[in-house]
């Protein structure tokens, strides 16, 4: 398998979330109510399922792009780190899962900071290897986080790799069996 500069922060991600499920087993409220249960298990699910569904659709714009070119169109048109953005929804998803206020604020909290990390390592890379386009796109997306008003910018055509983009894919897939584990544990911590 290869290395790349994402691979320490994958792992560092893999690791909090397997600690987030093990801890959900034993961490948490020994009662919570049946709406405050079923809310934000709802909840939870909701925001993985919409971070999947924005994970895939930044996917179909930059998967395999990424260090070739500055992608600035479809969400990148409305935001500047959207995949970053999904994966601190999805952390939230998961937390609120576990049915524990402090499980939620420190799995939100540790993926937050290795993704704001990332984020300032690519605006660097990014300034470096497109200095006059980025600082561009910079000024006319401010937004890192949330999206802006401006509206989306939808090229007629898209360049898509398929073995990139499966990556997608699996990723979404390992967000909602992540959710099915999540829940699994706060039933058994519950149970």
């Amino acid at each position: 398998m290869t290395e790349s500069a994402s691979t320490p922060r994958l792992r560092a991600t893999f690791a909090i979330y397997l600690g987030l499920v093990a801890a959900t087993a034993i961490i948490g409220p020994d009662l919570v109510g049946n709406t405050t249960y079923y809310l934000s298990g709802v909840l939870g699910f909701l925001c993985v399922a919409l971070a999947c569904l924005g994970r895939l659709w930044s996917s179909v714009f930059i998967a395999g792009h990424k260090d070739e070119s500055l992608v600035v169109t479809g969400p990148y048109a409305r935001l500047r780190h959207p995949l970053y953005a999904c994966s601190i929804l999805g952390a939230f998803g998961l937390g609120l899962t576990s049915r524990s206020i402090l499980l939620c604020i420190i799995v939100v909290a540790l993926i937050s900071s290795l993704v704001v990390y990332a984020a300032s390592c690519e605006e660097q890379f990014l300034a470096e290897q497109f200095p006059e386009t980025f600082a561009a796109y910079v000024a006319a997306v401010p937004h890192k986080w949330w999206p802006g008003a401006s509206r989306a910018a939808l090229p007629e055509t898209l360049d898509v790799r398929p073995a990139v983009f499966w990556k997608a894919f699996l990723d979404a897939a390992s967000f909602f069996a992540l959710w099915v584990l999540v829940s699994l544990a706060a039933e058994v911590r519950l149970g």
